[in-house]
């Protein structure tokens, strides 16, 4: 069978049985290889690839070039069945009237996959993470543009940011299990590693910092403050944070004595290690999704999660440098709660239940047939779900994505919005009257019959809107506000009346972020803010709702807590 072999992460390079691949006519054909590959879990439409391709051209033009580059890209890379001796051997291609896929069971092999694979291995060990950061080359397709081309560019950034932020992880997680075993010198590339690609980030220039002084080089320590604290002023016109002075000038006055410094800075961040092996890079729990997946809870139960959640992280985090984070298995959902999620490896993609008082998944659909489903939530009554989708599978309606109910068992699904929009994010209003939602990047609410659609936030030029919640009386919203593109610069957090009236800016994030989720808590004072910074760092922001008095941060809160516990406050 022939071996087609993708790399991506770095300078764009294919080989078929070891031989580089030099026949592609255009940019245009490798970046159908790159996308398919990339995107290879599920079928993709003809109609979405030319017009991720061939934005600016008609529809028939797009079509007609896809199917020219798909002919350049199967003769390119041989794609045709063959007969070995067991056979019959797959193509690299599935290829229909309306979809085309990578088939990854074809003895292809692409280095994303494989670099993602490491990194959600269910076992991790340091091998696992040392092989993907080996994979990782470069930056995604580097070096690789196509002009004419705004949504793949934009797609290319996304994956860009996210498969950096995915190394940072992995370069965190290595020196902290290569420092906690005392071998500093085999932990400092990695700590070097990380400083290189986000000097901004303090959190690395102090792992670094005392893994130089941990290695005799306390000069050098000394120096990458100086060094962390310029590239600061620079990037952020800010000032080292106090944890990062007070580590300075422990290194500075303790000379050989050092080892005291590790207990006392360095616990929090490197106590999360086990000694034989890592856990996960993204939790996985039965019954729970790890990839940027919100969970909406009901229950009576809730606010005590979040409380519990702040009281651990305050204890484990801060009370005490002997005491290490507790395992994800310590923090459960209220026992009366339901979870409302994306049923696992089912496609076309399927609503379950997860009843947290039995363990017991539950899938309430199977008649679904729309390419993607997300951010799902429950009515205040628990019994109906709103979400977003993509268009129907095999549609020919306008691309976009609309809002949708669904009874919570399954049946009764109506579609509220509708046209070539994008309506994404969902939350019904605890008194059940309203659903808010971000439309084109801006605050729109609706009837949950689909009437008297309107726009509530004006006061920003081209401002593009992030997470939102209502407060728990449905009298406001708050959401987050960020500059269309990049998505990653600073962020504010505004309030606005349900009914449109006084916008008000409560806060602005002195640094950029990658994402912030914003919920209101149950007796409506205040607005948590989990913020997600870039290599999977989160830290929690708690802010008065009328914007009285000092922001709270719990900062490095571990990453599992967010991508598995994203609670919304309720009203029950």
């Amino acid at each position: 069978m022939a071996h087609l072999s993708v790399s991506l992460l770095g300078p764009f390079q294919v080989t078929l049985d070891g031989a580089p691949v030099t026949a592609f006519e255009s940019d245009k054909v490798r970046a159908l290889l790159a996308y398919l590959a990339v995107e290879a879990d599920r079928p993709q439409s003809r109609d979405k690839l030319a017009g991720l391709l061939w934005p600016n051209r008609t529809d028939r033009d797009a079509r007609s070039n896809l199917r020219y580059a798909l002919s350049n890209l199967r003769k390119a890379i041989g794609d045709r069945p063959t007969v070995d001796a067991r056979g019959t051997a797959p193509p690299f291609l599935r290829v229909s009237r309306q979809t085309i896929q990578f088939n990854g069971d074809s003895g292809s092999w692409v280095d994303v996959t494989a670099f993602a694979n490491l990194l959600e291995s269910p076992t991790q060990t340091v091998r696992e993470l040392e092989g993907a950061v080996d994979l990782y080359r470069g930056e995604f397709l580097e070096g690789f543009s196509l002009g004419d081309s705004v949504p793949f560019e934009e797609w290319v950034l996304f994956k860009r940011e996210y498969m950096c932020r995915r190394l940072l992880y992995a370069l965190h997680r290595l020196a902290a299990t290569y420092e906690r075993h005392g071998e500093y010198e085999r932990a400092l590339p990695y700590a070097w590693r990380q400083v290189e690609l986000e000097p901004w980030q303090e959190k690395t220039h102090r792992q670094l910092m005392r893994l130089l002084a941990l290695n005799g080089q306390r000069g050098a320590a000394l120096v990458q403050y100086e060094a962390c604290r310029r590239a600061l002023a620079e990037e952020l016109d800010v000032e080292p944070a106090p944890e990062t002075t007070r580590l300075y000038a422990q290194i500075r006055d303790g000379g050989a004595g050092f080892g005291q410094v590790r207990d006392q800075a360095g616990a929090r961040e490197v106590a999360q290690t086990p000694s034989a092996s890592l856990p996960p890079a993204q939790v996985r729990q039965p019954g729970w999704r790890t990839v940027g997946l919100k969970l909406t809870l009901i229950g009576s139960g809730l606010l005590l999660l979040i409380v519990a959640i702040i009281q651990a992280i305050m204890f484990f985090g801060m009370a005490s440098s002997e005491k290490s984070v507790p395992p994800p298995g310590n923090i459960v959902a209220p026992p009366e709660g339901k979870i409302v999620r994306l049923c696992e490896d089912v496609r076309p993609p399927q609503i379950c239940v997860y009843e947290t008082r039995t363990g017991q998944l539950v899938q309430v659909t199977d008649d679904l047939e729309f390419s993607e489903i997300d951010a799902l939530a429950w009515s205040s009554d628990g019994q109906q779900i709103v979400f977003d989708a993509g268009s129907a599978l095999g549609s020919t309606q306008p691309r976009g994505r609309n809002l949708y109910v669904i009874n919570a068992d399954g049946t009764g699904l109506r579609q509220l919005t509708a046209g070539a929009t994008s309506d994404r994010v969902p939350v019904w209003s605890p008194d059940g009257e309203w659903i808010a939602f971000v439309r084109d990047g801006k605050l729109w609410i609706v009837r949950p019959d689909g009437s008297e659609p309107r726009r509530l936030f004006r006061e920003l030029d081209e401002p593009c809107i992030g997470d939102l919640t209502w407060s728990p009386n449905s009298q406001q919203i708050a959401f987050v506000v960020h500059e269309c593109t990049p998505a990653f610069l600073p962020k504010e957090v505004w309030v606005v009346n349900g009914d449109g009236t006084e916008p008000r800016m409560l806060y602005t994030f002195k640094r950029p972020l990658d994402d912030v989720n914003v919920y209101w808590d149950r007796d409506g004072r205040g607005i948590a803010c989990v913020q997600l910074y870039g290599g999977e760092e989160t830290g929690l922001l708690l802010i008065s709702a009328d914007g009285i008095g000092e922001p709270y941060l719990i900062d490095e809160v571990p990453f599992w807590w967010a991508s598995n516990y994203w609670p919304q406050w309720r009203r029950e």
